[in-house]
């Protein structure tokens, strides 16, 4: 039997094998600094959201499940990476700190090698096509998944991602050069 050729199915297949190599690249990376990515990402989040880093925020921007980040963050203030804090004005919140060796480990992390290096093989243009592409693709995945009110980050609109009055970078260029030692 002769398979039909299914555009949106093989994309969806490209899609999901290169987020999977290109995952395993960055936990490999990770991996040398003692930090899951989920965990990296958690520490990133918490860095990007300050004094507004609470359970929900966190999950709501990364698009994970609340009990997910819950028993993350549960894990991670075992290890003293981070610190809830109970907030003074509002007793029944809980804000998240990053603990000293939190951000040591979150500066660790920051390095990323292996993702400069694959998105380095992509234009300037392309990486700003691929991020409108993507971005359509997640919002409309959040569509259906019923997650609209949630805001995501990055950004599915560049401007809310630079500071204000700030251009998009020109200055990133390809790169082509061989794997990194």
């Amino acid at each position: 039997m002769r398979e039909t050729f299914d555009i949106r199915f093989k994309l969806w297949q490209i899609i999901s094998n290169t987020f999977h190599l290109i995952s395993k690249a960055r936990q490999k990376e990770l991996y040398n600094h003692g930090v899951s990515m989920y965990h990296s990402a958690i520490l990133d989040a918490i860095s990007r959201l300050g004094e507004k880093a609470t359970p929900i925020a966190i999950s709501k921007e990364s698009s994970r499940e609340r009990h997910t980040v819950s028993e993350h963050l549960t894990r991670m203030e075992k290890e003293e990476l981070i610190k809830k804090v109970k907030d003074l004005k509002k007793k029944n919140l809980i804000r998240i700190e990053l603990t000293e060796k939190g951000y040591e480990l979150f500066q660790k992390a920051s390095d990323r090698e292996s993702i400069d290096f694959i998105m380095g093989a992509l234009t300037l243009e392309e990486q700003w096509e691929l991020w409108t592409i993507s971005a359509k693709l997640r919002d409309r995945a959040m569509e259906y998944l019923g997650l609209q009110a949630n805001k995501p980050y990055p950004p599915s609109d560049l401007d809310k991602l630079l500071p204000h009055n700030e251009e998009y970078p020109t200055n990133l260029q390809s790169n082509s050069e061989s794997l990194p030692e």
